[in-house]
Protein backbone atom coordinates (compact mmCIF):
# COMPACT_ATOMS: atom_id res chain seq x y z
CA UNK A 1 0.00 0.00 0.00
CA UNK A 2 1.53 3.47 -1.00
CA UNK A 3 2.32 5.77 1.70
CA UNK A 4 -0.48 8.73 2.25
CA UNK A 5 -0.89 11.39 4.95
CA UNK A 6 -3.89 12.03 7.63
CA UNK A 7 -4.67 15.28 5.43
CA UNK A 8 -4.64 13.27 2.30
CA UNK A 9 -6.69 10.37 4.09
CA UNK A 10 -9.58 11.91 5.38
CA UNK A 11 -10.51 13.98 1.99
CA UNK A 12 -10.01 10.76 0.13
CA UNK A 13 -12.39 8.34 2.36
CA UNK A 14 -16.03 11.12 1.23
CA UNK A 15 -17.62 9.62 -1.33
CA UNK A 16 -18.19 12.66 -3.05
CA UNK A 17 -14.33 14.82 -3.59
CA UNK A 18 -12.75 16.39 -6.55
CA UNK A 19 -9.55 14.62 -7.18
CA UNK A 20 -6.79 17.53 -8.66
CA UNK A 21 -4.43 15.60 -10.61
CA UNK A 22 -0.83 17.49 -11.46
CA UNK A 23 1.78 15.99 -14.09
CA UNK A 24 5.64 16.72 -13.51
CA UNK A 25 8.80 16.92 -15.50
CA UNK A 26 11.61 16.54 -14.52
CA UNK A 27 13.48 19.55 -15.07
CA UNK A 28 10.66 21.52 -16.10
CA UNK A 29 8.36 24.17 -14.83
CA UNK A 30 5.91 24.60 -14.76
CA UNK A 31 3.93 21.59 -13.58
CA UNK A 32 0.32 20.61 -15.42
CA UNK A 33 -2.67 20.36 -12.92
CA UNK A 34 -6.22 19.41 -14.16
CA UNK A 35 -7.56 22.03 -11.61
CA UNK A 36 -6.74 25.60 -10.96
CA UNK A 37 -4.88 25.20 -7.67
CA UNK A 38 -5.50 29.00 -6.45
CA UNK A 39 -9.14 28.29 -7.23
CA UNK A 40 -9.63 24.98 -5.26
CA UNK A 41 -7.77 26.95 -2.24
CA UNK A 42 -4.60 24.38 -2.19
CA UNK A 43 -2.97 25.93 0.30
CA UNK A 44 1.76 26.34 0.76
CA UNK A 45 3.58 27.49 -1.42
CA UNK A 46 2.67 26.92 -4.78
CA UNK A 47 4.86 25.77 -7.36
CA UNK A 48 4.64 27.80 -11.29
CA UNK A 49 1.79 25.68 -13.15
CA UNK A 50 -0.73 25.55 -15.48
CA UNK A 51 -4.31 24.14 -15.26
CA UNK A 52 -4.24 22.38 -18.69
CA UNK A 53 -4.04 18.83 -17.90
CA UNK A 54 -6.96 16.35 -18.87
CA UNK A 55 -7.99 13.60 -16.16
CA UNK A 56 -5.54 10.77 -17.17
CA UNK A 57 -6.26 7.13 -17.67
CA UNK A 58 -3.65 6.04 -14.93
CA UNK A 59 -1.04 3.42 -15.54
CA UNK A 60 -1.89 -0.58 -15.50
CA UNK A 61 0.05 -2.97 -13.63
CA UNK A 62 -0.07 -6.83 -13.12
CA UNK A 63 1.71 -9.89 -12.45
CA UNK A 64 2.19 -13.58 -13.36
CA UNK A 65 2.96 -15.25 -10.52
CA UNK A 66 3.79 -18.62 -11.97
CA UNK A 67 6.02 -17.13 -14.63
CA UNK A 68 7.83 -14.41 -12.43
CA UNK A 69 6.85 -12.15 -14.09
CA UNK A 70 4.56 -8.45 -14.74
CA UNK A 71 3.84 -6.13 -17.05
CA UNK A 72 5.52 -2.72 -18.20
CA UNK A 73 3.03 0.03 -16.84
CA UNK A 74 2.46 2.67 -19.22
CA UNK A 75 0.95 6.11 -18.48
CA UNK A 76 -0.49 9.00 -20.81
CA UNK A 77 -1.12 12.53 -20.10
CA UNK A 78 -2.65 14.70 -22.54
CA UNK A 79 -1.90 18.29 -21.74
CA UNK A 80 -4.18 21.12 -23.74
CA UNK A 81 -1.99 23.42 -25.66
CA UNK A 82 -3.43 26.78 -24.92
CA UNK A 83 -0.87 29.36 -25.69
CA UNK A 84 1.89 27.13 -28.35
CA UNK A 85 3.76 27.16 -24.98
CA UNK A 86 4.02 23.03 -25.04
CA UNK A 87 4.81 23.01 -28.71
CA UNK A 88 7.91 25.30 -28.24
CA UNK A 89 9.01 23.10 -25.12
CA UNK A 90 8.60 19.89 -27.44
CA UNK A 91 10.36 21.38 -30.42
CA UNK A 92 13.36 23.24 -28.60
CA UNK A 93 14.18 20.39 -25.32
CA UNK A 94 15.01 16.82 -25.13
CA UNK A 95 12.41 15.43 -22.95
CA UNK A 96 12.18 12.04 -23.52
CA UNK A 97 14.44 9.82 -20.80
CA UNK A 98 13.09 12.40 -18.14
CA UNK A 99 11.13 11.44 -15.16
CA UNK A 100 8.14 12.15 -15.27
CA UNK A 101 5.59 12.22 -11.87
CA UNK A 102 1.74 12.09 -11.42
CA UNK A 103 0.36 13.11 -8.44
CA UNK A 104 -3.22 13.57 -6.72
CA UNK A 105 -4.94 16.02 -3.88
CA UNK A 106 -8.04 17.50 -3.46
CA UNK A 107 -9.30 21.04 -2.80
CA UNK A 108 -8.30 22.60 0.47
CA UNK A 109 -4.82 20.44 1.44
CA UNK A 110 -1.44 21.45 1.25
CA UNK A 111 0.32 21.27 -2.23
CA UNK A 112 2.48 19.46 0.23
CA UNK A 113 0.07 16.85 0.78
CA UNK A 114 -0.68 15.57 -2.72
CA UNK A 115 0.15 12.21 -3.28
CA UNK A 116 2.53 10.56 -5.75
CA UNK A 117 0.70 8.30 -7.68
CA UNK A 118 3.03 7.14 -10.35
CA UNK A 119 6.68 7.72 -11.04
CA UNK A 120 7.72 6.88 -14.92
CA UNK A 121 10.03 7.46 -17.20
CA UNK A 122 8.79 9.73 -20.94
CA UNK A 123 9.59 7.79 -23.85
CA UNK A 124 7.56 9.31 -26.49
CA UNK A 125 5.76 12.55 -26.56
CA UNK A 126 3.31 12.80 -29.66
CA UNK A 127 0.32 15.39 -30.84
CA UNK A 128 -2.76 15.10 -29.51
CA UNK A 129 -6.11 14.47 -32.00
CA UNK A 130 -6.54 17.79 -33.85
CA UNK A 131 -3.49 19.02 -32.55
CA UNK A 132 -5.12 20.72 -29.71
CA UNK A 133 -2.35 19.26 -27.56
CA UNK A 134 -0.03 16.93 -26.93
CA UNK A 135 0.62 13.01 -25.30
CA UNK A 136 3.10 12.43 -22.97
CA UNK A 137 3.40 8.81 -22.53
CA UNK A 138 6.07 7.42 -20.12
CA UNK A 139 6.95 3.71 -19.00
CA UNK A 140 7.87 2.43 -15.38
CA UNK A 141 11.28 1.45 -14.19
CA UNK A 142 11.22 -1.90 -15.54
CA UNK A 143 12.14 -0.64 -19.19
CA UNK A 144 15.22 -0.23 -17.89
CA UNK A 145 16.10 -4.06 -17.63
CA UNK A 146 15.18 -4.68 -20.91
CA UNK A 147 18.90 -3.71 -21.94
CA UNK A 148 20.71 -6.28 -23.71
CA UNK A 149 24.19 -7.17 -21.96
CA UNK A 150 26.82 -7.57 -24.16
CA UNK A 151 30.01 -7.05 -22.08
CA UNK A 152 31.48 -8.00 -18.83
CA UNK A 153 31.02 -5.30 -16.25
CA UNK A 154 34.56 -5.49 -15.10
CA UNK A 155 36.56 -5.34 -18.16
CA UNK A 156 34.01 -4.09 -20.70
CA UNK A 157 35.22 -6.86 -23.31
CA UNK A 158 32.33 -9.18 -24.56
CA UNK A 159 31.10 -12.05 -22.79
CA UNK A 160 32.37 -15.77 -24.11
CA UNK A 161 33.35 -18.75 -22.83
CA UNK A 162 37.09 -17.06 -21.79
CA UNK A 163 35.53 -14.43 -20.46
CA UNK A 164 32.07 -15.27 -18.65
CA UNK A 165 29.92 -13.26 -16.28
CA UNK A 166 29.65 -15.02 -12.69
CA UNK A 167 26.65 -14.57 -10.66
CA UNK A 168 25.98 -16.40 -7.28
CA UNK A 169 23.89 -15.61 -4.02
CA UNK A 170 20.42 -15.59 -3.40
CA UNK A 171 17.48 -14.02 -5.83
CA UNK A 172 17.86 -10.76 -4.51
CA UNK A 173 21.24 -10.78 -4.46
CA UNK A 174 21.68 -11.43 -7.85
CA UNK A 175 18.75 -9.10 -8.70
CA UNK A 176 20.91 -6.05 -7.06
CA UNK A 177 24.26 -7.49 -8.94
CA UNK A 178 23.02 -7.30 -12.19
CA UNK A 179 21.28 -3.82 -12.16
CA UNK A 180 23.72 -2.00 -10.27
CA UNK A 181 26.65 -4.13 -11.66
CA UNK A 182 26.12 -4.91 -15.10
CA UNK A 183 22.83 -2.03 -15.66
CA UNK A 184 25.08 0.55 -13.49
CA UNK A 185 21.93 2.05 -12.55
CA UNK A 186 21.53 4.04 -8.78
CA UNK A 187 21.07 2.69 -5.84
CA UNK A 188 17.64 5.16 -5.40
CA UNK A 189 15.81 2.89 -7.95
CA UNK A 190 15.30 0.05 -6.22
CA UNK A 191 13.78 -0.73 -2.63
CA UNK A 192 16.29 -2.27 -1.08
CA UNK A 193 14.01 -2.57 2.40
CA UNK A 194 12.15 -4.96 0.82
CA UNK A 195 15.06 -6.85 -1.03
CA UNK A 196 17.27 -7.03 2.62
CA UNK A 197 13.67 -8.33 3.88
CA UNK A 198 13.71 -11.49 2.04
CA UNK A 199 16.83 -12.14 2.75
CA UNK A 200 16.42 -11.66 6.40
CA UNK A 201 17.40 -15.31 8.32
CA UNK A 202 14.05 -14.14 10.08
CA UNK A 203 12.31 -15.23 7.66
CA UNK A 204 14.40 -18.71 6.46
CA UNK A 205 13.17 -17.85 3.03
CA UNK A 206 15.80 -17.54 0.62
CA UNK A 207 18.77 -17.44 2.49
CA UNK A 208 19.54 -20.74 3.86
CA UNK A 209 19.82 -22.36 0.76
CA UNK A 210 21.34 -20.60 -2.17
CA UNK A 211 21.73 -22.83 -4.98
CA UNK A 212 21.84 -20.53 -7.90
CA UNK A 213 25.27 -20.26 -9.69
CA UNK A 214 25.71 -19.03 -13.52
CA UNK A 215 28.22 -18.37 -15.77
CA UNK A 216 27.26 -16.23 -18.43
CA UNK A 217 29.09 -16.59 -21.73
CA UNK A 218 26.87 -14.83 -24.52
CA UNK A 219 24.64 -11.87 -24.56
CA UNK A 220 21.51 -11.25 -22.51
CA UNK A 221 18.25 -9.42 -21.89
CA UNK A 222 18.22 -8.54 -17.97
CA UNK A 223 14.53 -8.85 -18.00
CA UNK A 224 13.81 -11.75 -19.89
CA UNK A 225 17.03 -13.61 -17.39
CA UNK A 226 15.47 -12.35 -14.18
CA UNK A 227 11.97 -13.24 -14.48
CA UNK A 228 12.94 -16.78 -15.98
CA UNK A 229 15.85 -17.98 -14.13
CA UNK A 230 15.90 -16.31 -10.72
CA UNK A 231 11.60 -15.45 -10.19
CA UNK A 232 9.70 -18.12 -11.41
CA UNK A 233 12.35 -20.77 -9.65
CA UNK A 234 11.92 -18.42 -6.91
CA UNK A 235 8.70 -17.79 -6.37
CA UNK A 236 9.08 -13.95 -6.67
CA UNK A 237 7.65 -11.34 -9.22
CA UNK A 238 9.03 -7.60 -9.40
CA UNK A 239 6.52 -4.59 -8.42
CA UNK A 240 7.18 -1.23 -9.04
CA UNK A 241 6.36 1.56 -6.36
CA UNK A 242 4.54 4.68 -6.89
CA UNK A 243 8.26 6.49 -6.15
CA UNK A 244 9.15 4.37 -9.50
CA UNK A 245 11.39 2.17 -7.44
CA UNK A 246 11.92 -1.65 -8.37
CA UNK A 247 10.69 -4.28 -5.60
CA UNK A 248 10.00 -8.35 -5.11
CA UNK A 249 7.25 -9.81 -3.83
CA UNK A 250 7.34 -13.90 -3.06
CA UNK A 251 4.37 -15.70 -3.10
CA UNK A 252 4.82 -17.22 -0.14
CA UNK A 253 3.98 -14.44 2.99
CA UNK A 254 5.88 -13.16 5.23
CA UNK A 255 7.11 -15.17 8.56
CA UNK A 256 5.08 -12.87 10.85
CA UNK A 257 2.38 -13.56 8.53
CA UNK A 258 0.28 -11.27 6.11
CA UNK A 259 -0.69 -7.62 6.63
CA UNK A 260 -3.66 -7.45 5.07
CA UNK A 261 -3.90 -3.44 4.42
CA UNK A 262 -7.52 -2.83 2.92
CA UNK A 263 -11.19 -4.66 3.06
CA UNK A 264 -13.21 -4.85 0.24
CA UNK A 265 -16.32 -4.89 0.86
CA UNK A 266 -19.97 -3.93 -0.61
CA UNK A 267 -19.45 -0.52 0.42
CA UNK A 268 -16.89 0.60 -1.41
CA UNK A 269 -17.26 -1.96 -4.45
CA UNK A 270 -19.46 -0.78 -7.63
CA UNK A 271 -20.78 -3.98 -8.89
CA UNK A 272 -20.67 -7.78 -7.86
CA UNK A 273 -17.20 -9.62 -7.92
CA UNK A 274 -17.02 -11.92 -10.88
CA UNK A 275 -15.72 -14.71 -10.31
CA UNK A 276 -13.04 -17.13 -12.09
CA UNK A 277 -10.67 -20.06 -11.55
CA UNK A 278 -7.18 -20.74 -11.82
CA UNK A 279 -5.73 -23.70 -13.47
CA UNK A 280 -5.37 -26.83 -11.16
CA UNK A 281 -1.30 -27.72 -11.25
CA UNK A 282 -0.51 -31.26 -9.78
CA UNK A 283 2.58 -31.68 -11.82
CA UNK A 284 5.68 -29.90 -11.46
CA UNK A 285 8.92 -30.41 -13.33
CA UNK A 286 12.08 -29.02 -11.94
CA UNK A 287 15.29 -28.97 -14.88
CA UNK A 288 18.73 -28.20 -13.56
CA UNK A 289 22.56 -28.60 -13.30
CA UNK A 290 22.93 -27.19 -16.72
CA UNK A 291 26.91 -27.03 -17.05
CA UNK A 292 26.54 -25.82 -20.89
CA UNK A 293 25.16 -28.66 -22.54
CA UNK A 294 21.78 -28.76 -21.66
CA UNK A 295 20.15 -29.39 -18.13
CA UNK A 296 21.21 -32.93 -16.47
CA UNK A 297 18.96 -33.30 -13.29
CA UNK A 298 15.08 -33.71 -13.99
CA UNK A 299 13.01 -33.47 -10.92
CA UNK A 300 9.41 -34.46 -11.21
CA UNK A 301 6.77 -33.57 -8.18
CA UNK A 302 3.29 -34.74 -8.11
CA UNK A 303 0.74 -34.18 -5.46
CA UNK A 304 -0.33 -37.51 -4.86
CA UNK A 305 -4.20 -36.06 -3.41
CA UNK A 306 -4.98 -33.60 -6.22
CA UNK A 307 -3.83 -36.87 -8.84
CA UNK A 308 -6.21 -39.15 -7.42
CA UNK A 309 -8.87 -36.11 -7.39
CA UNK A 310 -8.62 -34.80 -10.36
CA UNK A 311 -6.59 -36.75 -12.64
CA UNK A 312 -3.41 -35.24 -14.52
CA UNK A 313 -4.55 -31.73 -14.37
CA UNK A 314 -2.17 -29.11 -14.85
CA UNK A 315 1.97 -29.37 -15.47
CA UNK A 316 4.41 -26.57 -14.73
CA UNK A 317 7.86 -26.91 -15.79
CA UNK A 318 10.73 -24.67 -14.37
CA UNK A 319 14.27 -24.35 -15.73
CA UNK A 320 17.35 -22.39 -14.77
CA UNK A 321 20.68 -22.70 -15.80
CA UNK A 322 21.65 -21.50 -12.35
CA UNK A 323 20.00 -24.10 -10.58
CA UNK A 324 22.91 -26.71 -8.93
CA UNK A 325 22.42 -29.89 -6.94
CA UNK A 326 25.99 -29.30 -5.52
CA UNK A 327 24.33 -25.89 -3.80
CA UNK A 328 21.19 -27.70 -2.30
CA UNK A 329 18.74 -26.78 -5.21
CA UNK A 330 17.08 -30.77 -4.52
CA UNK A 331 15.69 -28.79 -0.67
CA UNK A 332 14.88 -25.30 -2.63
CA UNK A 333 12.71 -27.10 -5.56
CA UNK A 334 11.44 -29.23 -3.07
CA UNK A 335 10.49 -26.25 -0.77
CA UNK A 336 9.10 -24.03 -3.93
CA UNK A 337 7.01 -27.60 -5.12
CA UNK A 338 5.55 -27.63 -1.69
CA UNK A 339 4.57 -23.88 -1.72
CA UNK A 340 3.35 -23.99 -5.22
CA UNK A 341 0.94 -27.47 -4.53
CA UNK A 342 -0.19 -25.63 -1.06
CA UNK A 343 -1.40 -23.14 -3.41
CA UNK A 344 -2.51 -24.19 -7.31
CA UNK A 345 -2.85 -28.09 -6.43
CA UNK A 346 -6.54 -27.63 -5.25
CA UNK A 347 -6.75 -30.09 -1.96
CA UNK A 348 -6.51 -27.85 0.96
CA UNK A 349 -9.37 -28.09 2.44
CA UNK A 350 -9.59 -24.21 2.52
CA UNK A 351 -8.69 -23.94 -0.89
CA UNK A 352 -10.75 -26.68 -2.93
CA UNK A 353 -10.60 -26.69 -6.20
CA UNK A 354 -8.45 -23.93 -8.82
CA UNK A 355 -7.90 -20.97 -6.67
CA UNK A 356 -10.88 -18.24 -6.88
CA UNK A 357 -9.81 -15.04 -8.84
CA UNK A 358 -11.78 -12.33 -8.84
CA UNK A 359 -12.30 -9.37 -10.59
CA UNK A 360 -13.63 -6.63 -9.12
CA UNK A 361 -14.27 -2.66 -9.63
CA UNK A 362 -14.50 0.27 -6.70
CA UNK A 363 -14.30 3.15 -5.62
CA UNK A 364 -11.51 5.71 -6.16
CA UNK A 365 -10.79 5.14 -2.15
CA UNK A 366 -9.23 2.24 -2.80
CA UNK A 367 -6.77 4.03 -4.81
CA UNK A 368 -3.63 3.23 -2.25
CA UNK A 369 -3.58 -0.36 -2.86
CA UNK A 370 -1.29 -2.26 -4.60
CA UNK A 371 -0.11 -4.69 -6.72
CA UNK A 372 1.49 -7.69 -4.37
CA UNK A 373 -0.96 -6.20 -1.28
CA UNK A 374 -2.59 -8.30 0.96
CA UNK A 375 -6.49 -7.65 0.87
CA UNK A 376 -9.54 -8.58 2.67
CA UNK A 377 -12.44 -9.11 0.81
CA UNK A 378 -16.34 -9.61 2.66
CA UNK A 379 -19.56 -9.57 0.89
CA UNK A 380 -22.68 -10.88 2.02
CA UNK A 381 -23.97 -12.25 -1.43
CA UNK A 382 -21.03 -13.28 -3.30
CA UNK A 383 -21.58 -17.54 -2.80
CA UNK A 384 -18.23 -18.85 -0.78
CA UNK A 385 -17.19 -21.56 -3.89
CA UNK A 386 -14.89 -23.10 -1.69
CA UNK A 387 -17.79 -24.22 1.03
CA UNK A 388 -20.92 -23.36 -0.68
CA UNK A 389 -21.84 -21.12 1.50
CA UNK A 390 -23.70 -17.54 0.61
CA UNK A 391 -21.40 -14.60 1.76
CA UNK A 392 -17.97 -14.31 1.99
CA UNK A 393 -15.91 -12.72 5.34
CA UNK A 394 -12.50 -11.23 5.31
CA UNK A 395 -11.33 -13.83 3.09
CA UNK A 396 -7.94 -13.19 2.16
CA UNK A 397 -6.40 -12.54 -1.19
CA UNK A 398 -3.04 -11.01 -3.09
CA UNK A 399 -3.38 -8.48 -5.56
CA UNK A 400 -2.73 -9.48 -8.89
CA UNK A 401 -3.72 -6.73 -11.53
CA UNK A 402 -4.23 -2.92 -11.05
CA UNK A 403 -6.20 -0.81 -13.36
CA UNK A 404 -6.99 2.87 -12.23
CA UNK A 405 -9.76 4.86 -14.53
CA UNK A 406 -9.12 8.28 -13.10
CA UNK A 407 -11.83 9.53 -15.62
CA UNK A 408 -14.73 7.14 -14.25
CA UNK A 409 -13.43 7.91 -10.73
CA UNK A 410 -13.08 3.99 -10.91
CA UNK A 411 -10.23 1.11 -9.81
CA UNK A 412 -10.14 -1.98 -11.34
CA UNK A 413 -8.52 -5.17 -9.33
CA UNK A 414 -7.91 -8.78 -9.75
CA UNK A 415 -7.08 -10.50 -6.62
CA UNK A 416 -5.92 -14.04 -6.42
CA UNK A 417 -7.14 -16.13 -3.42
CA UNK A 418 -4.05 -16.76 -1.17
CA UNK A 419 -5.72 -20.04 0.63
CA UNK A 420 -4.16 -18.38 3.49
CA UNK A 421 -7.32 -17.41 5.28
CA UNK A 422 -6.77 -18.26 8.84
CA UNK A 423 -2.62 -19.46 7.92
CA UNK A 424 -1.11 -16.13 9.78
CA UNK A 425 2.13 -17.06 9.91
CA UNK A 426 4.46 -18.39 7.09
CA UNK A 427 5.48 -21.61 8.79
CA UNK A 428 2.13 -22.85 8.46
CA UNK A 429 2.37 -22.59 4.87
CA UNK A 430 3.38 -26.17 4.68
CA UNK A 431 0.69 -29.10 6.04
CA UNK A 432 2.02 -31.46 8.09
CA UNK A 433 3.56 -34.08 6.07
CA UNK A 434 4.45 -33.92 2.61
CA UNK A 435 1.73 -35.32 0.28
CA UNK A 436 3.79 -35.81 -2.94
CA UNK A 437 5.93 -37.78 -4.86
CA UNK A 438 9.34 -36.80 -5.79
CA UNK A 439 10.90 -38.63 -8.71
CA UNK A 440 14.48 -37.99 -9.79
CA UNK A 441 15.52 -38.99 -13.57
CA UNK A 442 18.87 -37.88 -15.16
CA UNK A 443 19.00 -36.05 -18.60
CA UNK A 444 20.64 -37.92 -21.49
Amino acid sequence: MISTNPEWDIRNIDLAKKPIYAFTISGQTPIYTTHDLTCENITGTLPGYRPWLKTPRGATQSVDILAGSSSIGELECEIIDQDGALRTLVGSTDLEGSTVTLAVGYPGIACSNFVVLHTYTLYKILPARNYTGWLFRARDNQLKLKRTVYQHPNNSYPLDESNPLILQGTPAEIFQALYFWALNRPVAELDRSILTALDAATEGLYNTVRPFWFQLTEAFEVKQFLESEIFKPAGLYPVIDNLGRLSLRSFRPPAAGPNPVFTFSADNMVMLPEIDRMPILNEIVFKLDDYGDGPQTQLVYIEATSLSTYGRAGQHVIQSKGLRTVLGAQAWCEELANRLFRRFAGTPAALRGGAPVLRIEAFLLTLPVWLGDYVYLSHPLMPDILTGAKGLTNRLFEVIDREPDFAAGRMRYRLLDTGLTGLQAAHNWAPSGRDFVIEQSEIY
